[in-house]
């Protein structure tokens, strides 16, 4: 942060304290009173006493990402957004101040227009389909973050992982206003794989076969890209057209959006469909009604892309021979395939042996099968303001947000994951539908300088989602598997299903008060019933308290002329977590099938003791401006307190309770941190101007309680990855730590726990104790045991944030901003598996192999044995020699826009008229070897579908 405010010092505050002839805006600088949203109401900016982030809608609006949480990365303070893969329809991991649970849910609360949303994926299982990216970005008039607990608490149980309020855009009166936007996008991947070309593959392959007496490859007369057969270049359409005005004593917006995106992977594209009515109308001097509805159909069309499967899309990819052709005219298919009885597979060519696993040819298959999700959404609301008295309002709002999944699934019978099947096919229904009713009285009350403002809440929730499939396998053609399952088509049938719901009620209070502009104080207090908790658990007390004072409105600072702006904030809340399951404290029995009979079996140990989980949020901050708010600065320092947290607690095998676990309320951990956000006005005049922002967070985890102090070690895609113990980060690497290569005879060699030397002796697959001063000899016999694990690195990052800068110069504008992340480990999975020892291709990295004691390669990669890849890389587990740091600096977005001056424009009636270019992960600064950092799911990267970089061209028209 010092260096921050050096540069700032070294030429801002010159700028700024100079004046620079500016006429200064005061609209934007002065933006102390400007209305914030908070829950079930607003606020004045200048009475917030809590730690809350706004992002406008302009400052997204020409980014081209299918749904909107993604463009909050690096927008505000505090968090953290990970666009982790580059498939279409993947939802991005949302973080407000870290991770607040160890087993139950960590995202955040969506709120839109009042309307608590459906959020996760509703793929209905065949494809990705993330619930969020239904609303269209471009309704959205604005972004509140609410991150500490007094901020959170008029959420009470929902609010442990912090709230997201959205506001669509609404009507405004006079003058009717049309607006269309278009933008046309070319995507591609922002790096590919280093792989091996066909004459390394040939020597590598062979060098691998040679420990074993024999010869794998043969054939040079090719050289295939694999990775390019199932990465493509996508084109990305966006029209957007809305209506706004107003009639008599009401205001009405109206949208119309289509959105087409082509994926960077072969099939993988979005198709959405949006329309959105806002309508407000004063009825009388007391009664205004107001409705919003929203209506997206969004169909996606998916892949496979299992993270270790042999039809996964990536995975193949990768492992493919470059000596083998991907097209072969002679076959029916066009496709070089190879089948034979029960077998098919990529055709081997020349080779000698066929691939490791009988890979498919991943280019027909990506093309042949078929992952769809098309989904209908549905989000409206009818709220009634009734004005009782010039102190005191009633608002009733009803709401619904529906969302209908159609998923299809077809694996083609003439080759890949159908072929042993003789096809396979898949339909499934998904209906996920939650009503919401509130009632909100609001009193507003002002005499002398005391003001009053009293919100009362009353909500009712339930939801409830049902589901079915059918399916089946052995196709008669394949004509019948181009859309939907067709009776009597196919010879072996299933089918199943599942209904779920739950409620919640609860009644609120928030009471504002302050005095004389200097003075403020706001308590909340929410009571939650929910009914996913045991009788006696299920309700709920979620207290807030805030403090505020403006240091700068007392009669020492006022209308200092380089203090603008002083005012110290202090908070303290307790929220709870709803993303707990809807029966977890019950003891469930369900159905089973034992070959032709059907029973109930016992599913699920009850507690009914089980209670909420709950977050206890401290904050104290500051907020700064300077010479008229033209330079601003904030500081938080914030402590997340996770008590209650649910985790299975081990009983007796002999008990015969399912998973020998009972879930109770025993676990603790704690997010710590700080916040800066700088914000300045270095130069405004009339035909210039510069500002220049940024924010930081500094971030620690710590685990405080686990069942009985003892440590849990899990796992994810069949990698034993995870450590969480007391005192340390959650979930951080632990695994065996690598010291290098034996250069006298290239077996790999690791550190034990006390700290001496083993070496991996290839040939036999034992361990030796390795001297350094004697390393042609294999010493006594050792071992490599679980006991030898060492935690390698936490997988959060410690600090992340962004700087941006936006000129204007006349009618051009520039925008640019930067985001960095850095202080947590990547357990590279993908690196691993590039340099396995099967016939398989790989990475450029194993051209580093060790293959004598005088060319012992690059000291860090062991010599090649084939099929000894498992002992070699210790797959499996987590190896140091794969760890790295995931750092990096990103020129994440660049904008350029030129607005056509109006005087030109009004001979075609146009208002304003704006063209521009956006370039989308433009450039990348990092250390890290795989293809992007931010390409990690825990901390773990694994064949993930490639990030994309966007370059978009763009409209913005006004009539």
């Amino acid at each position: 942060m010092n260096v921050k405010l050096k540069v700032l010092s070294a030429g801002a505050l010159f700028f700024l304290a100079q004046g620079i002839n500016a006429q200064v805006d005061t609209t934007k600088v002065r933006n102390i009173d400007e209305v914030v949203v908070v829950g079930y109401g607003t606020q004045r900016k200048g009475d917030v006493t809590s730690a809350v982030s706004t992002v406008k809608g302009e400052a997204i609006a020409n980014l081209n990402t299918p749904t909107f949480e993604a463009q909050l990365a690096g927008r505000s303070s505090g968090v953290q957004v990970v666009n982790n893969s580059g498939e279409i329809g993947r939802a991005p991991v949302v973080r407000i101040r870290g991770i607040n649970s160890i087993s139950s849910g960590t995202s955040p609360l969506y709120v839109i227009d009042g309307i608590p949303m459906f959020a996760g994926d509703t793929g209905g299982g065949n494809t990705a389909a993330n619930a969020l990216a239904d609303i269209n970005p471009s309704d959205i008039e604005d972004m509140t973050v609410l991150k500490d607990g007094a901020a959170t608490a008029i959420y009470g149980s929902r609010a442990a992982n912090g709230v997201i309020l959205i506001t669509t855009k609404k009507g405004r009166g006079g003058k009717f206003s049309v607006q269309y936007n278009n933008q046309f996008s070319v995507a591609n991947v922002v790096k590919k794989i280093d792989l091996l070309q066909t004459p390394d593959f040939l020597t590598i392959s062979n060098e691998k076969a040679a420990a074993n007496g024999t010869t794998w490859a043969r054939g040079s007369e090719y050289n295939s890209d694999w990775q390019n057969a199932v990465l493509r270049t996508g084109t990305q359409m966006d029209h957007f057209l809305s209506l706004t005005g107003g009639l008599g004593k009401g205001n009405y917006y109206a949208s119309l959006g289509y959105t087409t995106q082509e994926g960077v992977i072969v099939p993988n594209s979005m198709e959405r469909l949006s329309v959105r009515l806002n309508a407000d109308q004063k009825v009388t001097d007391w009664l205004k009604l107001s409705t919003s509805v929203a209506y997206s159909e969004t169909g996606y069309s998916g892949l496979n892309n299992g993270v270790n499967s042999i039809s996964g899309a990536m995975f193949s990819a990768v492992r493919q021979h470059p000596n083998v052709p991907i097209y072969n005219p002679a076959t029916p298919t066009g496709y070089n395939i190879y089948t034979a009885g029960t077998v098919s597979r990529v055709g081997q060519w020349d080779n000698l042996i066929p691939i490791t696993s009988d890979l498919t040819n991943i280019a027909y298959v990506v093309r042949n099968n078929k992952y769809t999700s098309d989904l209908s959404r549905f989000i409206g609301s009818v709220a009634g303001d009734v004005k009782l008295t010039s102190w005191l309002d009633y608002r009733i709002q009803l709401s619904k947000d529906r969302s209908v999944t159609t998923g299809f699934l077809y694996w083609n019978r003439v080759h890949g994951d159908g072929y042993s099947r003789q096809g396979y096919i898949n339909n499934n229904y998904l209906n996920m539908d939650r009503w919401n009713i509130q009632n909100i009285l609001n009193f507003q009350k002002s005499f002398d300088r005391h003001k009053f403002n009293l919100v009362l809440v009353n909500e009712y929730q339930k939801q409830q989602a049902n589901s079915f499939y059918a399916d089946g396998q052995g196709l008669s053609a394949d004509f019948f598997g181009a859309e939907n399952v067709i009776s009597g088509s196919y010879t072996t049938q299933y089918s199943g299903g599942a209904f779920s719901e739950n409620g919640l009620i609860s009644y609120a209070a928030r009471l504002s008060y302050s005095f004389a502009n200097k003075y403020f104080l706001q308590g909340t207090i929410r009571r939650d019933g929910l009914s996913s908790l045991p009788e006696a658990n299920k309700w709920g007390n979620f207290p807030g308290l805030s403090l505020g004072w403006t240091v700068s409105n007392e009669e020492f600072l006022k209308d200092n002329e380089v203090i603008s702006e002083l005012k110290l904030r202090a908070s303290y809340g307790k929220v709870g977590n709803t993303q707990i399951g809807n029966y977890p404290y019950l003891g469930l029995y369900s159905s089973y099938k034992y070959a032709d009979y059907t029973g109930i079996g016992y599913s699920q140990a009850g507690n009914d003791q089980l209670q909420w989980e709950t977050s206890t949020k401290k904050n104290i901050g500051a907020d700064l401006g300077f010479f008229n708010r033209r330079l601003t600065l904030s500081a938080d320092y914030f402590i997340n307190e996770n008590d209650g947290l649910i985790l299975a607690v081990p009983v007796s095998p002999s008990l015969g309770v399912p998973n020998n676990a009972i879930n109770k309320n025993i676990g603790a951990m704690k997010n710590e941190g700080f916040e800066f956000v700088a914000n300045a006005d270095l130069v405004r005049s009339e035909d210039f101007t510069w500002s220049l922002g940024g924010n930081l967070t500094l971030m620690k985890n710590e685990v405080q309680s686990l069942v009985g102090g003892n440590d849990i070690i899990e796992s994810q895609n069949n990698q034993t990855a995870y450590l969480i113990r007391e005192g340390e980060s959650l979930r951080s690497l632990y695994g065996f730590k690598y010291w290098g290569v034996n250069m006298a005879n290239g077996n790999p060699v690791y550190y034990k726990a006390d700290g001496s030397l083993v070496q991996g002796n290839i040939a036999d697959g034992i361990y030796y104790v390795y001297d350094s001063a004697n390393p042609g000899t294999l010493g006594p016999k050792s071992s490599l045991a679980n006991a030898d694990r060492y935690i390698l690195g936490n997988t959060l990052p410690t600090y992340f944030g962004s700087l941006n800068t936006n000129l204007t110069y006349k009618n051009l504008d520039l925008g640019v901003m930067v985001r960095f992340s850095g202080g947590n480990s990547i357990f590279n999975v993908s690196r691993r598996e590039l340099l396995n020892q099967d016939f398989y291709n790989n990475g450029t990295e194993i051209l580093g192999r060790w293959q004598s004691a005088s060319n012992p390669g690059d000291g860090w990669t062991p010599k090649l044995w084939g099929t000894r890849g498992n002992f070699i890389n210790l797959e499996g587990v987590v190896n140091s020699r794969f760890v790295e740091k995931g750092d990096f600096v990103k020129i994440d977005n660049i904008t350029l826009g030129y607005t056509i001056n109006p005087n030109i424009l009004e001979s075609i009636n146009l208002s304003k008229l704006r063209i521009y270019g956006v370039v989308q992960n433009a450039f990348m600064f990092t250390n890290y070897t795989g293809i992007d950092p931010e390409m990690e799911s825990t901390g773990m990267d694994y064949n993930s579908v490639p990030r994309q970089r966007t370059i978009s061209l763009g409209l913005n028209a006004t009539f």
